[in-house]
């Protein structure tokens, strides 16, 4: 999930460039909604829990990336280009947060250091594919980004925690 997480993260910060509508706008509504993603991803954890959390933010991940596959079908329609980053960036940004403070409800306190360690490792590592996805032809990068948001969102219904 982890390494799910780290990729979609970079791959939607990378992409904005190349979404239809002014840039400047897409860049304002990723802010926004990375600002809003924060702040509920602590909410949702407290209140709902880990396995909730996760499902949240990849529903929302996933429905702005099968969205932003479509963006040229819809490339005049500024508001509808905007939501549909508002969701990925949105979804995106909270699974990263909520990987940070959930690592401590799935792992044991002894091995909690050294899971955010390996974690991170293998996402970090694979978050440097993400230049490369964004520079592929067509509505690939958002296919891979939808892909890798659907398989951590069924990765995270088995979640329990210690």
């Amino acid at each position: 999930m982890w390494v799910s997480t780290c990729t979609d993260y970079f791959l939607i910060n990378l992409y904005l460039k190349y979404i239809p509508g002014s840039e400047y706008l897409n860049v304002t509504i990723a802010g926004i909604a990375e600002i809003l993603a924060h702040l509920s991803a602590g909410l949702i954890f407290k209140k709902s829990g880990v396995k909730v959390s996760f499902v949240t933010g990849y529903s929302f991940a996933l429905a702005g990336g099968v969205c932003l596959m479509f963006q040229n079908k819809f490339a005049d329609n500024t508001f509808l280009v905007a939501l549909f980053v508002l969701l990925a960036k949105f979804g995106a940004s909270m699974c990263l947060c909520i990987c940070q403070i959930a690592t401590p409800w799935l792992f044991p306190t002894t091995l909690c250091g050294t899971a955010f360690g390996i974690c991170n490792l293998f996402g970090r590592l694979m978050q440097a594919a993400a230049p490369f996805i964004v520079e592929m032809n067509g509505a690939l990068p958002m296919t891979i980004f939808s892909g890798l948001a659907g398989i951590a969102l069924l990765c995270s219904f088995p979640l329990k925690t210690v």
